[in-house]
C-alpha cells in the first residue's frame, strides 16, 4: 500500500522572508514514486531539495517526514546526492561508500574509525547494487563521471534511506551513461520500494522516466503535464526514440 513519505504545507522556501524563492508551497509523495522538478539554473532547486531534507528551515509552513517534522527523521533515512557529489576524490570509493554508513555507526565506533562488520557489509552490498565491485579499492578521482555518480548513489543507498533526493544528478553525463544511471535509480525504487526525488536540466529525459513532473517557474512549483511539452519535442524512450 502506498503511504506518504513526506508532506510540504504551505510552506515559503528561501533565505528572505519578504522574498521567498518559492511561495506557499503544497508538496507530497508517496513510496515508490520518482517525481522530478526542473526549472532554470538559479531559481532555487538546490534550497528546496535541503528544506525537504531538513539541512534548511522553510521560511513559513511545515515539513513533515513520516508524519512528523523533518527534523525528527531518523538519522540515514534521507539520503541526498548533491549536484557536486561531495565524494573525497583522493580516497577510494569503498572508503567514499562506507561514509555513508556513518549515520548508523556509534560514537566510539565514528571516532576511532572501526565500521561494525554490519557496516561493511552494506557497504560491498551497495556497491555491487551499482556495478562498481572491481572498482572498490580503485581512488575516486580515476572514474569517470557516470562511475562517479554511481558511488554517490551507492554512499546514499548505503543507509537504506526512505526517501531519495537527487541534486542535478545526471548533469554533464552523455545520453548512455544517463540512460545507466536512470535504469539503476529505476531498480533502486523497484527493489527497495524508497522514494526518489530528483532535479534535472532536461525536461524531456525527465519526462521518460518520472511519474510526476513539476516546474519551478517564478516562485510557484507547477506540475507539468503532456499537455505542456511543445508539439516540436521528442520524448525519446530508454530503449530507443520514438519515430
Amino acid at each position: 500500500m502506498k503511504r506518504t513519505v513526506f508532506e510540504v504545507s504551505e510552506a515559503d522556501i528561501g533565505f528572505d522572508a519578504t522574498n521567498p524563492l518559492v511561495e506557499n508551497l503544497n508538496l507530497s509523495q508517496d513510496s515508490g514514486e520518482i517525481v522530478g522538478i526542473i526549472g532554470r539554473s538559479g531559481i532555487g532547486k538546490t534550497t528546496l531539495i535541503r528544506t525537504i531534507a531538513g539541512l534548511t528551515p522553510p521560511l513559513s509552513g511545515r515539513v513533515l517526514f513520516h508524519g512528523k517534522p523533518v527534523s525528527l527523521a531518523p538519522s540515514g533515512s534521507i539520503g541526498l546526492i548533491p549536484q557536486r557529489l561531495g565524494l573525497v576524490n583522493h580516497q577510494s570509493v569503498g572508503y567514499n561508500v562506507l561514509m555513508g554508513a556513518l549515520p548508523s555507526a556509534t560514537l566510539f565506533q565514528t571516532i576511532l574509525s572501526l565500521p561494525s562488520s554490519e557496516m561493511r557489509d552494506a557497504t560491498r552490498k551497495a556497491i555491487r547494487a551499482v556495478g562498481l565491485s572491481d572498482k572498490s579499492l580503485e581512488s575516486v578521482n580515476r572514474l569517470s563521471g557516470g562511475q562517479q555518480r554511481r558511488v554517490a548513489i551507492a554512499r546514499a543507498m548505503v543507509q537504506s534511506p526512505k526517501l531519495l533526493l537527487a541534486d542535478e544528478c545526471l548533469g554533464e553525463l552523455d545520453a548512455d551513461t544517463a540512460r545507466e544511471i536512470i535504469e539503476l535509480l529505476r531498480s533502486l525504487v523497484e527493489i527497495q520500494d524508497i522514494s526518489i526525488l530528483i532535479v534535472d536540466h532536461n525536461p524531456v529525459r525527465a519526462k521518460t522516466f518520472c511519474d510526476r513532473l513539476l516546474e519551478l517557474r517564478g516562485n510557484k512549483l507547477l506540475p507539468i503535464r503532456d499537455g505542456d511539452f511543445s508539439g516540436q519535442l521528442r520524448l525519446p524512450q530508454l530503449g530507443g526514440d520514438v519515430h
